[in-house]
């Protein structure tokens, strides 16, 4: 069964809502694109329709961990009934030493998509702040002996109807100062499967929860360095955790204790977060919530050395604040009133 057909098959799932006007581009980014399924990574799709890591499938990247096998296969945007929830159920074989992850989103407009809802567990229900169309899936399988995937699916979930008095205008996306590095690792290979090429141009932030598919733009940020700025996607994770998303309002962010746009490694290394130390452990050596791909460090900004404070805005998260505002509507010409009869 060729991988559309499986996918149409498993559901394709959530995806996540529009938070600006439709239509709206950075400056200097590619137009979006409604995301197709994407080719499989070191995924075979069986004639039943279950997927299984193919048998050449490469190590993990370091951001999944020390798994021996690792691939990745993302559906086809599926459009389904206005939703606001949607349950999450799936089918798979899991051994011993080995892991399945499955993550969600959803679209209005089938082009802008919430951020990823991640490592969710079978029968989990997901939630968004406003009504959806569109639903899409990503599936990462890890481990020496492959999990099988059998089947996904995703049902909507009642919830109750919100009202609005007047509709809010588009917001504009945050900027946060932030430190951050160099990417280099040329010949490596990023979250999203990308093999990093020499002055390559693309950026990691510390959560897959805005990870885009491999050649595409669906979230992207804009980075601006002594006045000079460009806008490119999103293909790793890193550089120091992996579910930071400091980005996000306090209450949304992994972890709430922070302040929104004040990355965990800043806090562990200025405030001592964590006891100095990472998510996972690390002590931070130095503060950087971004990596940012050669081509962009070197032929960009001409930046000299491995570090440097940015500004970062986050596209996904409204419009782009250098943006030229829309053109206003033009005036309706007042009609003529016509001359009294004699």
């Amino acid at each position: 069964m060729p991988v559309s057909a499986h996918l149409v098959r498993a559901g394709t799932l959530l995806c996540a809502l529009l938070l600006w006007g439709a239509g709206l581009t950075p400056a200097g980014a590619a137009p979006l694109v409604a995301p197709q399924a994407v080719p499989a990574e070191a995924v075979q799709v069986a004639p039943d329709g279950a997927l299984r890591l193919a048998p050449n499938a490469p190590p993990a990247p370091a951001v999944f961990g020390a798994y021996t096998h690792w691939g990745t296969l993302t559906a086809a945007p599926q459009s389904l009934a206005v939703f606001r929830a949607l349950r999450v159920a799936y089918t798979a074989d899991v051994p011993a030493n080995a892991a399945l992850l499955v993550d969600v989103r959803a679209s209005a407009d089938g082009l802008r998509w919430t951020p990823w809802q991640t490592e969710l567990p079978n029968g989990a229900e997901v939630e968004f702040g406003t009504a959806a169309r569109y639903a899409q899936y990503r599936v990462t399988l890890l481990g020496g002996a492959s999990p099988v995937v059998h089947a996904v699916s995703l049902a909507p979930v009642a919830r109750p109807a919100r009202y609005a008095a007047f509709e809010e205008a588009a917001p504009v996306a945050p900027t946060f100062t932030v430190r951050g590095t160099r990417q280099g690792m040329v010949g490596g290979r990023t979250a999203n499967g990308h093999r990093i090429q020499k002055r390559d141009r693309f950026v990691a932030l510390p959560c897959t929860c805005v990870l885009s598919s491999k050649g595409g733009n669906e979230y992207m940020v804009r980075i601006t360095y002594k006045g000079h700025s460009v806008v490119v996607p999103v293909y790793d994770v890193g550089p120091w955790n992996t579910k930071d998303n400091y980005w996000d309002p306090q209450e949304q962010r992994r972890f709430s204790d922070l302040r929104q746009g004040w990355p965990q490694d800043h806090a562990a290394f200025f405030d001592r977060h964590n006891d100095g130390r990472d998510a996972s452990g690390r002590r931070v050596r130095f503060p950087t919530a971004i990596d940012v791909g050669d081509g962009i460090w070197w032929d960009e900004f001409g930046i000299k050395g491995d570090r440097a404070e940015l500004e970062v805005t986050f596209l996904w998260m409204g419009r782009d604040p250098h943006e030229a505002p829309p053109a206003p509507a033009p005036e309706a010409a007042p009609e003529a009133v016509p001359a009294p009869a004699p």
